[in-house]
């Protein structure tokens, strides 16, 4: 095998090693520099990006209204998560071996159980995008609001996960009113997910766009029989459940309306299927009364396409059975298709997960806390009502991760 066989076949394990490797030199270079917070945290302190804060938070007006946005999207995401997670976890507990995990984490990692992988580079660009505005809104709507930085930085949590910081002045920030101190919070999920939308649009018309001038090809579908209606033309064919069909007429099909197309003859005519063992059964079809409005032939199965393409991470551009034409604009348009599908995918989740309040670590611990603050005033009792919502939070949480399905599958 060749070096660059070696290196094609192999490409994201020696990319993921080699980032790997000037992040710890980079570490060990600058360990003086670094803080530890909270004793799971590594902190790098700098003054990137402050002045550049500092001079798009002029915007006053615009800012607030975005922020009071931000504040509004924080109560829905949490209401709209709970709304979705626990029937979901209800699911988990009754079903736990159909029931995949809920929650995953998203790394550049593949084959590993609890993690939705992601090609490397994908999962850099998308992180340091995602991050950066995060991050820079909070600082964005600090200064709008006369709350000084003291720095931003990045650093890393428990050792493996990468992030980033802006750090306000506590004095100012807590003496803050507390409406203004939720718009300085919530702003940095709300961008995650304001920016996960527009890239989302924008990936599903960079899609429809590359499919259009047929930039991509498409490698064979098959039809995978899940059901076989007795006494009908399959039934007394002797087709079989679990027979996969790779041939109609003769014909490959790589989208389901080139399948169709081939089903679709006057009743009375043979329908051709031939299966991935070479198998051919000639299906007379007819006219099914109670089935067809139109004069379609019926051949009584039911069945489902399924993907003979393989991919090497679980999310692909358009499908995993679609591939660039060998040619650079198709091979240039479809990576930046999957760039922004990354970058969609893990801002939306990024700023979902981030507005609950879970682990003593998101923006939604804090927010939750303000929230209660207007009906508890006293502190001890108003820490004692967080905690028991942070607690339930993270529990839940768990529950949803493929730690929950292990519990869940032995209980």
């Amino acid at each position: 095998m060749s070096f660059a066989s070696f290196f094609y076949a192999n490409e994201n394990n020696i990319l993921a090693l080699i980032v790997f490797a000037i992040v710890v030199f980079f570490v060990l270079r600058n360990r003086k520099k670094f803080s530890v917070e909270g004793k799971v945290m590594f902190i790098y302190r700098t003054k990137l990006g402050l002045k550049i804060m500092q001079r798009l938070s002029k915007y006053k007006r615009i800012i607030n209204i975005y922020a009071i946005l931000g504040v509004i999207t924080a109560v829905a995401s949490i209401a709209f998560m709970l709304y979705l997670l626990i029937p979901y976890l209800s699911l988990m507990i009754s079903h736990p071996s159909s029931t995949p995990a809920g929650l995953e984490l998203v790394l550049p990692v593949s084959g590993v159980p609890g993690i939705v992988g992601v090609p490397i580079f994908y999962w850099l660009i998308a992180l340091i995008v995602v991050v950066t505005l995060h991050e820079g809104s909070h600082g964005i709507v600090a200064l709008s609001k006369k709350i000084k930085l003291k720095s931003s930085g990045f650093g890393f949590f428990l050792a493996f996960l990468p992030l980033a910081f802006v750090e306000p002045e506590e004095k100012q920030f807590n003496k803050a009113s507390r409406f203004d101190r939720l718009k300085v919070l919530a702003a940095g999920s709300f961008t995650n997910i304001v920016l996960g939308i527009i890239v989302l649009v924008v990936y599903i018309l960079l899609s429809n766009y590359i499919v259009a001038i047929h930039a991509v090809s498409f490698a064979p579908l098959a039809l995978q029989v899940v059901g076989v209606v007795p006494g009908g033309p399959a039934s007394n064919a002797n087709l079989t459940v679990n027979t996969t069909i790779t041939q109609i007429n003769g014909q490959q099909f790589s989208t389901t309306q080139q399948a169709e197309a081939e089903l679709s003859v006057i009743p009375g005519q043979y329908v051709n299927l031939t299966t991935s063992s070479g198998e051919v059964y000639s299906i007379k079809t007819i006219y099914n009364a109670s089935i067809n409005t139109t004069n379609h032939s019926y051949i009584g199965i039911y069945g489902e396409f399924i993907e003979t393409g393989t991919s090497q991470f679980l999310i692909s551009p358009i499908s995993s059975n679609a591939s660039p034409n060998n040619n650079l604009p198709s091979q240039t348009l479809y990576w930046f298709d999957g760039l922004f599908l990354w970058i969609a995918f893990i801002s939306l989740g990024l700023g979902l997960a981030n507005f609950l309040p879970i682990f003593y670590i998101t923006d939604g611990c804090k927010i939750v806390n303000e929230f209660l603050g207007y009906a508890i005033k006293d502190k001890k009792r108003l820490w004692n009502v967080t905690n028991g919502v942070i607690i339930f939070f993270s529990v839940l949480f768990i529950f949803l991760t493929p730690l929950g399905t292990l519990l869940f599958s032995h209980i």
